[in-house]
């Protein structure tokens, strides 16, 4: 806000230029996830578990298939057999809590971990070439603009979703 109470031009134009950098970096990182998911045979979907999958394991909080129904938006049963396919080509693994053997939880199989490291191996490097050019106080606040603007868009989407 200016001193009349008016947004300030400049401010309007950089949330425009960051909204059209995130919709382009959302349309490229959809190419790149369905040329990942194609060259290996997985569907958007299966593709979604396994991201989820891996980042609930590198958290140390791995998740059931009920959790990963949810974050995917499906049945459990749809669930169940999204995982069922996954782990037939060892992409995940079910294995029992060991603090609670009655749940079982779905980690990031080998399978996956080494497609993964091959494809997006790549990737990684070309990130760091671009963070290189940040300093580190810039690309906090990166993280921090992107933590704050992920679970936004995922309320959302879950907001839109509710309307069907």
């Amino acid at each position: 806000m200016n001193a009349k109470g008016g947004r300030m031009p400049e401010r309007d134009q950089t949330a425009r230029e960051i909204i059209r950098e995130l919709q382009l970096l959302s349309t490229v990182s959809q190419r790149v996830a369905q040329v990942f998911a194609g060259r290996h045979g997985l569907s958007s979907t299966d593709l979604e578990a396994l991201l989820h999958v891996m980042q609930a394991d590198a958290e140390g909080a791995p998740l059931t298939s009920g959790r990963l129904g949810e974050k995917l938006g499906v049945t459990s049963g749809a669930a169940t057999g999204l995982i069922d396919r996954l782990e037939r080509v060892g992409h995940v693994a079910r294995r029992r809590d060991e603090r609670d053997r009655r749940r079982v939880l779905v980690h990031y199989g080998e399978a996956a971990e080494r497609v993964a490291r091959e494809y997006f191996g790549p990737l990684k490097a070309t990130s760091d070439e671009v963070m290189a050019e940040f300093d580190d106080r810039e690309l906090e606040v990166v993280a921090r603009f992107l933590a704050a603007m992920v679970p936004a868009l995922a309320q959302h989407a879950e907001r839109e979703a509710a309307k069907d």
